[in-house]
């Protein structure tokens, strides 16, 4: 069995993972991210970034991790690509089991490994994530100004996702799959006051359209396709991805881990940040000073301090 030590194991190469490498690696602490790939989040997909503090409007997502990246390798910090299988954490030192057979070991873990759509079953979905399908109007809206999009979904952050992002686009097609919403009724009254929102009950996407981006939705029952610039899903929300820590680890409920003050979770010295855990607002900004405390947290954990040591240098 080929064993690598370091004195701590992030696993997840997203915002909150690289943040966590570049802090933990600045403190001197042997670090190592492992990574399946760096393409898979949700920030790796994105064509492009305009609302990160500090870096150009037009940066990609996939660029941004690689800055952050060579930041936390100029720290020291090493990377692999690997699949994270499992978790041992009965002792003071962790395994962690990776799909190559590597087994990398430490007293102090740091899981960053977000979130991810419960199923994707539209036809055309997968194909254009990122070139006008998303899951965060948060995110993304500013980039459909003026633009014809649609949200899909019955529940309150579908219809909360429309309001924000009809205060961009020209119009918004909000697609209701059932006869009415779930969401609370002062919230869906609220929609009468927004006249670029037009709701639309019993409307099911079959299939998302298009080449290089999205261009129009077939909506089961009816014969002409909806011409849309951009479809925002809210069908089955997202679960963490925490299937590898094998049930080890405490959870709340929508099966997010359950964490204190300081990140950590139920074991000693298992800590976790960015998306694996349930938050209101997703935004790389957030989950990446998430996974700075982290390993801010892990350093006063590992070398016994009482409060946890700054780095303002």
């Amino acid at each position: 069995m080929n064993t690598e030590h370091y004195d701590v194991v992030i696993v997840g190469g997203g915002p909150a993972g690289l943040s966590a490498a570049i802090y933990a690696a600045r403190a001197e602490l042997r670090t190592v991210v492992l990574d399946k790939d760096p393409h898979a989040g949700a920030l790796g997909m994105a064509h492009v970034i305009a609302n990160y503090p500090g870096v150009r409007s037009d940066i990609s997502g996939i660029e941004l991790l690689d800055s952050m990246k060579s930041q936390a390798e100029s720290f020291g910090a090493k990377f692999f690509r690997e699949k994270v299988t499992g978790l041992d954490l009965s002792k003071r030192e962790k395994n962690v089991f990776t799909a190559s057979g590597k087994v990398f070991r430490a007293k102090a873990l740091i899981l960053a490994t977000g979130s991810m759509g419960k199923s994707r079953k539209i036809k055309g979905e997968q194909e254009l994530l990122g070139v006008g399908v998303s899951y965060c109007a948060t995110c993304d809206a500013a980039f459909y100004k003026g633009q014809v999009v649609a949200v899909a979904g019955r529940t309150g952050e579908a219809v909360e996702e429309a309001k924000v992002l009809s205060r961009f686009a020209g119009k918004v097609y909000l697609l209701c799959p059932t006869s009415s919403f779930s969401a609370p009724s002062e919230m869906v009254e609220g929609l009468d006051f927004q006249p670029n929102i037009e709701v639309r009950y019993n409307q099911s996407i079959v299939a998302i359209n298009g080449d290089k981006a999205v261009e129009s939705l077939t909506i089961r029952g009816e014969n002409a396709p909806l011409e849309v610039d951009g479809v925002f899903l809210y069908l089955s929300g997202s679960s963490p991805i925490i299937d590898y820590a094998g049930g080890q680890l405490d959870c709340v409920e929508e099966s997010c881990l359950k964490i204190g003050a300081d990140f950590s979770t139920s074991v000693p010295g298992v800590f976790a940040a960015g998306d694996i855990l349930c938050k209101d607002i997703k935004q790389a900004i957030i989950v990446a000073s998430e996974g700075c405390r982290a390993a801010l947290y892990a350093d006063k954990f590992l070398r016994g301090r009482s409060t946890a040591k700054m780095d303002y240098n």
